[in-house]
């Protein structure tokens, strides 16, 4: 099955004309380029067996942990919810 759908892109005008050049150079329309120029983008990226993921998630996992704040409390949610809407706000916790 194949589903159509419109993706909108925002470009900079500078990415824009390199883009449009060349699909001029290649003699293919914009809209097709673009469209194989961002799949090939996404194409590039490793594909990794479940082997490989397993490995990867245990290298990250072993440094779960390895910072000690000394606040037994420096997971807490809600308490990093306060100090992150205290920030968005322009607060600080001296305030």
């Amino acid at each position: 099955m194949i589903r159509k759908i419109t993706v909108t892109y925002e470009l900079t005008d500078e990415l824009y004309e390199i883009l449009e050049a060349e699909a001029k150079r290649h003699g293919r329309p914009f809209e097709e380029y673009v469209k194989d120029f961002f799949a090939g983008i996404q194409t590039h990226r490793p594909r990794l067996t479940p082997e490989e993921i397993a490995k990867h998630k245990a290298a990250l996992a072993r440094h779960f942990g390895i910072v000690g704040s000394g606040d037994p409390n420096s997971a807490d949610n809600e308490r990093i919810d306060a100090d992150l809407a205290r920030e968005y706000a322009g607060q600080s916790k001296s305030e």
